[in-house]
């Protein structure tokens, strides 16, 4: 009967000790669970749009998209990050490389729309509308980058707390 008594106890305590984290710890998942949740759905909308525009069938359709639909998507993104309030260290960084991200995004599809603009004013000359896709094509190559970041610091947080990815 004592054994058995200690042996339940024993499983109590591992149960206890593996369900503790650490605060630090919990904000990091509460933060990501949250960005999953409410800007993982901007993104796939973003990614949505960028599909429509690939059938439209004038530059002004395509500024219209920016317009109206992009770039509100893309201002939502960013004020939901600016919106964030983090108290531990691990999770500023996140929220830091995120709100990289979100910025570079921003940035690319700024220019994206410029380009498209660009298009459409007769005054614009060849050198210049190969200097904004140059623009943007840099642009794009630095948000990859910042997605790359982005993964990388996700891996880590998953080895340094032990999280577990689960597929929903």
């Amino acid at each position: 009967m004592k054994r058995l008594l200690l042996v339940v106890t024993g499983l109590v305590l591992a149960m206890v000790l593996a369900a503790c984290s650490s605060p630090e710890a919990d904000e990091v998942l509460e933060y990501h669970n949250a960005v999953v949740d409410e800007v993982h759905p901007l993104m796939d909308k973003l990614a949505s749009l960028y599909e429509q525009m690939t059938v439209m069938e004038t530059e002004d359709e395509v500024i219209d998209l920016y317009d109206n639909e992009i770039i509100p998507v893309v201002n939502e993104i960013n004020d939901y990050y600016d919106g964030q309030k983090i108290e531990y260290d691990a999770t500023k960084e996140y929220h830091k490389l995120l709100q990289e991200q979100a910025n570079s995004l921003e940035a690319t599809v700024l220019k994206e729309k410029e380009f498209f603009e660009a298009l459409l004013d007769e005054n614009t000359t060849e050198e210049e509308l190969m200097t904004l896709d140059q623009e943007v094509v840099e642009l794009n190559t630095i948000t990859e980058e910042k997605n790359k970041a982005v993964a990388d610091h996700y891996d880590y947080l998953l080895e340094e707390y032990n999280f577990i990815e689960e597929d929903e």
